[in-house]
């Protein structure tokens, strides 16, 4: 029996990407692989392992309780990590960053293995590209909002993908039950997927407000700045404005014909899986440039791609929603790909084996 650890981060987040290990421990041990969760870097027994996942939160979050390590931090980081690599047959950093992108490259030479959510396929922009969010570099904003320090070349073989949040519990309890959600069964309370083919009153609904209130927050959010904008020329049922309730939110979700996702911080967002979970039609800026488990972003069968800028956004969108009978199949396929990687164990277990080459 092989020992995985996990270096999780704060113990009181329960709403994380650790979410299928606790859901599929026991068809992990099954396969000859026992995890195990810790929340203090300092605890003796997270030491002694075969394998060692560290969630790169815990020290924004947890240890350092800031959202960005300072050069102090990183070096006090870095001993941490030579001195637990002595212990460890295989020490995994999981970059847990929402983009393709990594501001965690200056740590690669001292693990193992660096996963990410989603890589990109082009890995050499690793190392020569200049942008956090490949997307930016199509778009006049200043380069330096988002750089960050090149991969050396020697370790770009340690990059893999890891697993995304499609991953998370997006079952529909309050936050009342949210401390159960890495113990409730699927069995007894499964995701409540709504059908496609139902009535749905609105033609699009999009909650948000715009961000201009600095360079980095426009950048950040230009996508969604100019899916908000566009709507005052479109003739059709849109509800829009503030956010809301979660649970008004996933109400008015699952009566919408139509759910635009645009990037933020990162490509993958909530929001695709609630627009899946919900039956709606996922428009999103093209994912082609990544790879990610579990890949739900295949061009007009699981999703209506659009350029990064968004220019031939408003006419797919009017032709989706003046045709919507004719792409209700696309929300279909989309939610049975869905289902197939959220209720299927095995997938998981493999992806586990190639991440730590079991």
């Amino acid at each position: 029996m092989k020992s995985l650890k996990i270096l999780d981060w704060p113990q009181n987040r329960f709403y994380s990407e650790t979410h299928p290990f606790h859901r599929w421990s026991g068809q992990l041990k099954e396969n000859g692989i026992k995890v195990e969760f810790y929340f203090d870097h300092t605890d003796k027994k997270l030491r002694d392992a075969d394998y060692l996942i560290i969630h790169s939160r815990y020290f924004e979050d947890g240890w350092q309780n800031t959202i960005k390590r300072t050069v102090e931090n990183e070096e006090e980081l870095i001993r941490f990590l030579i001195g637990v690599k002595k212990t460890i047959g295989k020490l995994i950093w999981f970059d847990a960053a929402d983009s393709t992108g990594s501001n965690d490259f200056a740590i690669i030479e001292f693990v193992d293995t660096f996963l990410k959510k989603q890589t990109l396929k082009n890995t050499d922009y690793y190392s020569e590209g200049k942008n956090l969010r490949i997307w930016l570099d199509s778009n006049d904003f200043e380069k330096t909002l988002s750089a960050f320090k090149p991969c050396p070349k020697d370790q770009l073989y340690k990059i893999k993908v890891g697993w995304n949040i499609g991953l998370n519990d997006y079952r529909p309890y309050g936050y009342k039950l949210t401390r159960l959600s890495n113990y409730l069964s699927y069995n007894i309370y499964p995701s409540r997927f709504s059908v496609v083919n139902k009535e749905r009153k609105y033609d699009l609904i999009f909650r948000g407000t715009t961000h201009n209130s600095n360079s980095l927050a426009q950048a950040i959010s230009f996508q969604r700045n100019k899916v908000i904008s566009m709507f005052d020329t479109l003739n059709f049922n849109i509800l829009r404005g503030n956010p809301v309730s979660k649970n008004i939110y996933w109400k008015e979700l699952r009566n919408s014909k139509v759910s635009i996702s645009p990037f933020g911080w990162g490509e993958i967002c909530y929001r695709d899986f609630e627009t899946l979970i919900s039956g709606a039609v996922l428009i999103k800026p093209s994912m082609e440039h990544l790879q990610t488990y579990p890949n739900i972003y295949i061009p007009n069968e699981t999703y209506i791609p659009v350029d990064w800028n968004l220019n031939d956004l408003e006419e797919k969108l009017e032709v989706l929603l003046n045709n919507y009978a004719s792409f209700k199949h696309i929300a279909e396929n989309a939610q049975e790909l869905y289902k197939t990687n959220i209720n299927n164990a095995e997938l998981f277990v493999d992806c586990v084996k190639r991440m730590i080459n079991y």
